[in-house]
């Protein structure tokens, strides 16, 4: 996979979910993500368009714990949980 936007599940509280715009990609082979930087309405219906193509990313939610991260004022943070 290349680099594209995508909607991932953070959190499931009382039955709702709650999702984050991200920049999805690779790094040595493995999925990461930052915070998405839109900067034009061009981006942002590039946004749209990959988010209406792909639908909610459900992996990193499945895969790992999110917690939200106050001190640093960053938002969400994500610590992996991969099995061996």
């Amino acid at each position: 996979m290349g680099w594209k936007y995508a909607l991932i599940l953070v959190e499931i509280e009382d039955g709702y979910e709650q999702c984050e715009l991200v920049e999805l990609y690779n790094i040595d082979g493995e999925p990461a993500f930052c915070k998405a930087r839109i900067m034009s309405p061009e981006e942002l219906a590039m946004a749209a368009k990959d988010v209406e193509r792909d639908g909610v990313n459900r992996w990193f939610f499945e895969n790992g714990t999110f917690e939200w991260a106050y001190e640093e004022n960053i938002g969400w943070s994500w610590d992996w949980s991969k099995n061996p």
